[in-house]
């Protein structure tokens, strides 16, 4: 069904829908392909942590959090886990593609 709609749709140009969607799809890919995107995000929310720690006169400990700043950081590693677990589930998937297409190869090859 979806190649059918593709070959009607080959040589026309892209709807308005369809270009919105292009541009989405563009910078989701813009920011997977900035790994150190979320490590620097990660790496300053600390740093306002240590200093936020620091500078509270009467501070028990400098090592307590506000629950709202943990929570903060439990949702972002959660979301980065549950990206990264896409990510390899997707991996995985294309391995086992490729083997079978290995496969089919080497069993052309052969014949």
């Amino acid at each position: 069904m979806v190649d059918v709609e593709v070959q009607k749709k080959a040589g026309f140009s892209l709807q308005p829908e369809e270009e919105h969607l292009r541009v989405q799809l563009e910078s989701i890919q813009q920011e997977l392909n900035a790994p150190n995107l979320f490590k620097g995000r990660l790496s300053e929310m600390l740093s306002l942590i240590r200093m936020q720690s620091l500078s509270e006169p009467g501070n028990k400990s400098s090592s307590q959090m506000d629950n709202g700043v943990l929570t903060s950081i439990h949702s972002h590693l959660s979301r980065q886990q549950d990206g990264i677990s896409h990510l390899l589930d997707i991996i995985r998937d294309d391995l086992q593609h490729l083997d079978i297409i290995k496969q089919g190869l080497a069993d052309k090859v052969v014949s």
